[in-house]
């Protein structure tokens, strides 16, 4: 019987049925935005959702449905989950055929699972016999199982994409080379079936719009555009490494005392070159922050530094000199410190361009006359190409071109007037959203075109747009080619680009972005502070990024004989030989560890600040490892006893008991405290216990299915061996929901079985899931929209 099928909804009852996404754009405007702003409502068009597919519906089913079950659940069920009721947040008197039980799925396998358990009707409620009881899981069952894969082959259809921070700020570097960080002023993206890329739940509130904006002036402040393949005589050097002051985040060098942050170039020709950096200051005191450019042993310009880290500033000049090589620094002018207030110069990146000629009319010459408008073309025809993630149109190239024409006419130079069409880019619905065309009239079903499967991969495994690789493949319509996506998928996931992934996918899947807002109580776990808090997460990351990387089994997710531990993190579980700050490899040769379900990080976020808590262990273990969610409690649970004197005179496990007594309690605790109990010997910030105070730890258990555990160890082996197919579904639902951003539907199952399918024919290899979801169709294709 199946246990556990598309459980990581966002919704808790009822068909899934979609809800279009609201787009506003009617934000405030100032006259040097109209060009700008414009161009977001050309050639936009918002694709709506399709609900869900009317099935036919079996005669004989129907009336059973009608005449036996409903009855049952009527008589059983709709007190507390009918009739206005919903405990729960179950509703059961909503169903009235057999197909709305086909739809409403994500409910109807939980009350399996309460059926399941004799948790339900709880037990101070009329019972149903167990003849009754098994006719029902067993009606329950063929519907939810008995879908017909050939009748029901719909890839389903995803929502118009909007990039999320986490996405846009990617783009944004792999595109322009700028690390633009959203996070703290853009709006939180909504999540939606446990994750920030899903299209139903990204809508463009006006402050978000607001927002763009003022990115797209930040970001193109920063930008130098500089030709590249095109002109092979002009010379481009980015990324240049820096020396001098002090490391600071993302590569940049700050200055806390006068001097300078410098960096060796090497100039190919005699010629005029443009030296730029990208610098802002900690501003403190009567003056902002003054900087000088220097060239050798030569000051050409001296600056002051008025912006923040929020706003950082581009700052240029231009230089005349001879082919070698040569020394480029910024000097930090004014130094100065007082108790509250220390100023500081900060220096993000630093370039050398050139050689340019003098012509006034384009700044940016090759050694061929061509007219401004010509380069200003070619330009934007491939900053937008890649920004739209398919070649730009001529339409939309030449209104490009006009802004450019618009700016020029202001007395903007070359650059400025670049970019400002380049902040049009930016705000077009082309590249804030993935735009998938719908089929024709004629067709129901439609495979995406070569580069929105190139867009998908790259977003799915990079969260950032295609690389020109992949924009190359895709010009060539050569993605679908035997053996090429394959390919492309490998050297995407041993990609540095691939820990995007990492982060996104496991960060959401696991809840490791919790673990920023943990707080442990001080007093009672001095020994937790930031560096432990960094390992913790690092551990868990090094460890999914070697499963990944290395194609290994998915199993060892569950348990596994190694992790990854710098010194501060093996000397808090007690693991010694191992010294320094760096992370390395190590075996586990004691049986305490092994596995995600052992990580400080995992047992840290499922923990009060006080104490452990078995329940938030168990909950967590059932939602992300066995993808079977657990309600909400009811309103008038009470909470357990906590108290100083409870703790000293009894166990938190004989505390939890008497708590669980409770017949209202009782359901839910049943499933879930033997989890968590199952891992009670680790504390709340993951550290081995054999005592709770003066209690000797008890970490056995009994499950749900009978089986009986009496260490950490052994719940660990149960779960590989006993739970590896409801693991091993939950990790497909949920990473398949990652990648095509939509939450799954009843239809979806078909796929689902045929991806586990591939995953046991591999060894469970981690590759072969991400190949069976790139190859699947719902990441290939798309349905049509709703009539």
């Amino acid at each position: 019987m199946m246990n556990s099928s598309f459980l990581n909804s966002k919704k808790s009852s009822g068909p899934c049925y979609c809800r279009p996404v609201s787009h506003d754009f009617s934000v405030p405007w100032s006259q040097r935005h109209t060009f700008t702003i414009a161009l977001i409502f050309i050639g936009m068009v918002l694709s709506p959702l399709v609900s869900v597919a009317d099935q036919p519906t079996d005669a004989e089913q129907e009336q059973e449905f009608l005449l036996e079950v409903r009855p049952l659940f009527k008589k059983y069920c709709f007190d507390c989950h009918g009739n206005d009721q919903s405990e729960g947040n179950i509703t059961l008197d909503m169903y009235e055929s057999s197909q709305q039980v086909l739809q409403g799925q994500t409910t109807w396998l939980k009350v399996i699972q309460q059926l399941q358990v004799g948790t339900m009707p709880p037990e101070d409620a009329d019972q149903p016999s167990d003849e009754q009881r098994k006719f029902l899981l067993g009606w329950i069952d063929k519907i939810l199982n008995g879908i017909d894969c050939s009748r029901e082959a719909h890839p389903g259809r995803v929502t118009i994409r909007r990039l999320n921070r986490f996405e846009y700020r990617n783009s944004i570097r792999d595109l322009l080379d700028v690390d633009y960080q959203p996070a703290a002023d853009f709006p939180a993206d909504n999540e939606g079936y446990g994750f920030d890329n899903i299209g139903d739940v990204l809508s463009l509130p006006p402050i978000l719009m607001e927002k763009y904006l003022t990115a797209a002036e930040v970001i193109t402040d920063q930008v130098t555009v500089a030709l590249t393949s095109e002109f092979p005589q002009i010379m481009r050097q980015q990324g240049i490494e820096m020396e001098g002051g002090g490391k600071y985040s993302n590569g940049a060098r700050i200055l806390a005392n006068q001097g300078e942050i410098s960096t060796q170039v090497e100039i190919p020709a005699d010629g005029l070159y443009e030296l730029s950096l990208i610098a802002f200051g900690h501003q403190a005191g009567d003056e902002p922050v003054k900087m000088a450019i220097r060239f050798d042993d030569q000051d050409t310009d001296t600056f002051l530094v008025k912006t923040t880290e929020q706003r950082p500033q581009l700052f240029r000049v231009k230089h005349r000199t001879t082919a070698g090589k040569h020394k480029f620094a910024a000097v930090y002018l004014n130094d100065y410190y007082r108790p509250g207030g220390d100023r500081n110069l900060i220096v993000n990146r630093v370039e050398v361009h050139g050689p340019f000629d003098e012509n006034p009319e384009l700044d940016t010459l090759t050694h061929e006359k061509i007219p401004p408008e010509d380069v200003a073309r070619l330009i934007l025809a491939r900053l937008a190409s890649q920004a739209y993630r398919r070649p730009v149109t001529t339409e939309e190239l030449d209104r490009l071109s006009q802004l450019v024409h618009l700016a020029r006419k202001k007395e903007d130079d070359f650059q400025q007037s670049i970019q400002f069409a380049l902040r049009a880019v930016l705000v077009s619905p082309h590249f804030l959203f993935r735009v998938e065309a719908n089929p024709p009239e004629s067709e129901s079903v439609r495979m995406l075109n070569d580069y929105e499967l190139a867009s998908r991969l790259s977003y799915f495994l990079w969260s950032s747009m295609p690389d020109e690789e992949l924009r190359s493949l895709a010009a060539q319509n050569a993605l679908r080619d035997e053996g090429v996506l394959e390919g492309q998928v490998r050297r995407m996931l041993k990609d540095p680009k691939s820990n995007r992934l990492v982060k996104n996918f496991a960060g959401q899947w696991l809840n490791l972005r919790n673990l920023s807002r943990a707080d442990p109580d001080p007093e009672r776990f001095p020994e937790f502070d930031e560096p432990l808090r960094a390992a913790m997460l690092e551990e868990t990351e090094r460890f999914f990024s070697e499963i990944m990387s290395e194609d290994r089994s998915v199993l060892n997710f569950l348990d596994a004989n190694f992790t990854y531990l710098n010194e501060r993190l093996a000397r808090h579980y007690g693991i010694s030989d191992v010294q320094g700050k760096e992370f390395r490899r190590v075996e586990l040769v004691s049986n305490e560890r092994g596995g995600l379900l052992t990580h400080a990080s995992i047992l840290t976020i499922t923990s009060n600040p006080t104490r452990t808590s078995p329940v938030k262990r168990g909950k967590w273990m059932m939602e992300n490892i066995l993808g079977t969610p657990v309600p909400p409690p009811p309103p008038e649970v009470e909470t357990l006893e906590d108290d100083e004197s409870s703790r000293l005179s009894r166990s938190l496990r004989n505390r939890m008991e008497q708590h669980r007594s409770k017949p209202v309690c009782a359901s839910c605790h049943k499933l879930m405290d033997p989890l968590g109990f199952g891992f009670e010997n680790f504390d709340a910030v993951g550290a081995w216990r054999d005592l709770d105070g003066e209690f000797p730890i008890d970490a056995s258990g009994v499950l749900a299915n009978g089986e009986t555990f009496q260490n950490p160890r052994e719940l660990r082996i149960l779960l590989k061996e006993k739970n590896r197919k409801d693991f091993c579904r939950c990790l497909t639902e949920k990473m398949l929901t990652y990648a095509i951003g939509r939450g799954l539907e009843y239809y979806d199952k078909c796929v689902v079985d045929e991806m586990l399918k591939t995953l046991v024919a591999n060894d469970y290899r981690f590759v072969s899931l991400v190949m069976s979801i790139v190859h699947s169709d719902p990441f290939q294709k798309q349905d049509s929209p709703p009539q």
